[in-house]
């Protein structure tokens, strides 16, 4: 007898059922948002040589926008991946497919947080460091940034820990920036499975909503008390190390809360 909750065999079959559906469905936008960099590029090269009588392609600083720009549009388009749940008609198909919720769910997760992602990256760094490679009009790669960044943030934070004592280290930021990703996909994921029309208004209320109520509460903080007490070097730096290794786990914590608020939805989802 199968497993209802999980099965291998069955979760692989609908694992890339899924992955197919969602290519067949949203290539275009794949296509535009991972590409969006070498359209860009084009479009640049296309104007400088209509308007400017020379060959030209974007900055690095122009480059970089685009991809957090992609970045962003990404992150929203989340809504519709999944959105079409809230259909009757095509909710309620998907409801017959032969797989349990939390196959379903574990699929839609990995899909979101890893398979979406890697093509978006993988799409948009590799044209970057192509056009870089055969224009040198655009200078550097935006990986080549990125690895030039990282040497001298390691040299920077290397001299720092040796006149002030401290271990700081670039690597200890990265949890912290995956689990933050993971938390603005996952948020927008729920929001195109919960709300039916305006997903992405409806998100950005949330949004609102929750900035509005930190605000509050940081409000009552003195922050003049603060700005005392911080004047110690060494005090200063346990609070910045307090609020990091906080902020951390309460994003890994607030992931978890979404994706678990993701499989609540899926599990009561009716039409």
């Amino acid at each position: 007898m199968k497993n209802e909750v999980f099965n291998g065999q069955r979760f692989w079959t609908y694992f890339k059922y899924d992955l197919t559906q969602m290519w067949r469905n949203h290539v275009k936008a794949a296509i535009g948002i991972g590409l969006s960099g070498l359209i860009v590029y084009v479009v640049t090269v296309g104007f400088n040589l209509l308007f400017g009588h020379s060959w030209g392609g974007p900055t690095l600083v122009a480059r970089w926008v685009t991809f957090a720009v992609a970045g962003a549009a990404l992150e929203l388009y989340q809504t519709r991946t999944y959105g079409y749940l809230t259909d009757r008609r095509k909710g309620s198909a998907w409801l017959m497919n032969p797989a349990s919720t939390f196959e379903k769910w574990l699929s839609m997760i990995i899909i979101t947080i890893v398979a979406i992602p890697v093509l978006f990256l993988g799409t948009f760094l590799l044209s970057d460091v192509l056009v870089a490679a055969f224009d040198p009009t655009v200078g550097n790669s935006i990986v080549h940034s990125i690895g030039s960044g990282m040497r001298d943030l390691t040299a920077e934070l290397a001299d720092i820990n040796v006149e002030y004592s401290t271990t700081w280290s670039p690597w200890a930021f990265i949890p912290a920036m995956i689990a933050g990703f993971c938390c603005n996909f996952l948020f927008f994921l729920l929001c195109g499975l919960i709300f039916k029309k305006n997903k992405i208004l409806g998100g950005f209320v949330i949004i609102f909503i929750f900035s509005s109520l930190m605000s509050i509460v940081m409000s009552l903080i003195d922050m003049n008390q603060l700005a005392i007490e911080l004047e110690d070097f060494a005090q200063a730096e346990s609070w910045i190390r307090a609020i990091f290794y906080t902020t951390s786990i309460v994003s890994v914590f607030l992931a978890a809360g979404i994706a678990g608020g993701i499989f609540w939805r899926l599990k009561t989802l009716k039409h």
